[in-house]
């Protein structure tokens, strides 16, 4: 069969990108969020993009892939909201995964998520995904990856990663992908001596500056903002970048640089979640919805490297 692929809540792309990347075409992606699409198709041209809410698709409509794939919502698992789960409409969007793959019966299915939906609701949330996906007549392979260890980006980023088959022989050969030596670190990505644009930097104004003023002075780290909270991350690593980044309540991460205490660019954010340079946003969308954007991303090159062993198998 071709090297083909579905892609459902496929934001701005990225599972798509780092499939193409490992040699599958994407036939048509799903996306609601009318901001994420602008971005999708001012970087995937030609494309079959669907900007729909999934639950008013039919999908004996759409051509029949290789590869379902999907990142489908993680707030209502996420330890960073309130987990809600299966309690709230999207994670109930899960469920739409397996009335796609019921009608296409697709060879794989791609899913990722946050790494706590492992444990949430004491593991009943995850025993219900495992389980819908074997009464569809798939056998599951899963693991949970850092993207430091795993994608030689150096940002603190566990997600799930669920691999389910139809062929069990397909099923047995397939391997995670192995670690690999972190050759960067967060300063390979910051130009501390550039001058960013305004937007960027802290008003001596604005509260978080005041709370950031005596905390963020060095140089050499990247610092996590979490409520009225601000950190330096070791190692010079990132901490994970999160949709909350184009709140209202900014969580961007902060640096300082040679001109004072600012966010990390969206140049730099996409670089830390993998993205190729010549990726970028359309400037019909806001900055706050480009954060949100990236949060709400994938790491690229793990989920690349996982379709690489796809193909392989």
């Amino acid at each position: 069969m071709e090297k083909t692929v579905g892609s459902l809540f496929s934001g701005i792309g990225g599972i798509d990108l780092a499939f193409n990347q490992a040699g599958y075409s994407i036939s048509w992606a799903i996306e609601n969020d009318a901001a994420c699409c602008k971005t999708y198709r001012h970087n995937f041209h030609n494309c079959n993009l669907v900007e729909s809410d999934i639950r008013d698709i039919d999908p004996e409509k759409l051509v029949k892939v290789e590869v379902l794939a999907a990142g489908f919502p993680c707030q209502s698992f996420s330890i960073a909201g309130k987990q809600r789960g299966f309690n709230d409409h999207r994670g109930n969007l899960f469920f739409e995964i397996g009335r796609f793959a019921k009608a296409l019966n697709p060879a794989v299915i791609f899913l990722e998520n946050v790494s706590n939906l492992i444990d949430h609701d004491s593991g009943k949330t995850f025993n219900t995904i495992h389980n819908k996906l074997v009464e569809l007549g798939y056998f599951i392979r899963y693991r949970v990856l850092r993207a430091s260890e795993y994608g030689n980006t150096p940002q603190i980023r566990d997600r799930i990663y669920i691999i389910a088959f139809k062929d069990i022989n397909k099923c047995e050969k397939f391997i995670f992908p192995d670690p690999v030596l972190l050759t960067k670190n967060a300063n390979h990505y910051i130009a501390r001596h550039e001058r960013k644009p305004r937007v960027y930097y802290l008003n001596e104004t604005d509260t978080l500056y005041k709370t950031a003023k005596g905390i963020v002075t060095r140089h050499d780290c990247v610092y996590r903002v979490y409520h009225e909270s601000v950190k330096p991350i070791r190692n010079q690593m990132c901490p994970t970048l999160t949709a909350s980044m184009g709140n209202r309540n900014n969580q961007c991460p902060l640096v300082r640089d040679d001109y004072g205490i600012r966010k990390l660019t969206l140049r730099e954010c996409l670089d830390f979640q993998g993205f190729p340079k010549d990726y970028y946003f359309p400037n019909t969308i806001s900055i706050n919805d480009a954060y949100k954007q990236i949060g709400n991303s994938v790491c690229v090159s793990i989920v690349r490297q996982i379709a690489s062993q796809i193909n392989q198998v």
